[in-house]
């Protein structure tokens, strides 16, 4: 029986040693999966920054063809409802700039919680809301609205949604929790787009991608933290 313990014990420890090498190897793998499958954020990036040189490239015909225009949307141009919000300006970089950044600071997260499929649905409708609010509040049929900020502003609202105590740099430089983020954007958007202060931009259509949001998630069925204040 010693005999047996004694040349049964070295197979123990090579079998105990295989466990811990498979328990490795599934975890690196469930990790590789994990950022194999966060990837819609970085190629909305991508297909907008190809996009972007397509516009560059074909100008104003590009533009006409895919950028939202109402009267031409309402015509039979119905792709433009989708093609818009891969659309930013030509002739300002920072406008693509930015709405990429945005993205990249805050996609993330919100695809993670939501799942690849769930969030690209969720980015692309939030578009989609953005461009029929546009519609009736613009006053302008012929109006072009291009870029992904509706699509964007539905993401921020997300992201302050679901994570509402997460710290938001706001400018750059104003800490605050998400959720008051959230608030001050829509506050901000709504008083813009009423004085008109801020020409040739959309804040009804940003608008429109922050409701469309909030109804999502109500569909979607995600509940928000409980909001933890300061002095807790």
């Amino acid at each position: 029986m010693e005999r047996n313990i004694s040349a049964q014990s070295p197979y123990k420890a090579l079998f105990r040693l295989g466990q811990r090498v498979a328990e490795r190897s599934n975890r690196s793998r469930s990790i590789r999966d994990d950022s194999m499958r966060l990837n819609v954020t970085l190629w909305l990036i991508i297909i907008n920054v190809i996009v972007y040189v397509f516009e560059l490239i074909f100008g104003n015909a590009f533009l006409t063809l895919f950028s939202l225009i109402p009267n031409l949307a309402l015509k039979g141009f119905y792709w433009q409802f989708i093609t818009y919000m891969f659309l930013h300006s030509p002739g300002d970089p920072m406008h693509i700039f930015l709405n990429m950044f945005a993205l990249l600071m805050f996609g993330p997260r919100v695809e993670l919680a939501m799942g690849p499929k769930k969030f690209l649905i969720f980015y692309l409708i939030c578009g989609v809301g953005s461009g029929l609010l546009f519609l009736p509040l613009s006053g302008d049929m012929n109006t072009p609205m291009l870029g992904a900020s509706g699509a964007i502003f539905g993401v921020l609202t997300a992201f302050g949604l679901m994570f509402p105590t997460a710290t938001v740099f706001v400018m750059g430089f104003f800490p605050m929790p998400a959720i008051f983020a959230v608030v001050v954007f829509g506050i901000l958007e709504i008083f813009y787009g009423v004085t008109g202060l801020e020409p040739g931009i959309a804040n009804f259509g940003h608008l429109g991608g922050m409701i469309t949001a909030i109804i999502l998630l109500k569909f979607f069925g995600f509940k928000k933290e409980r909001i933890r204040y300061f002095w807790e």
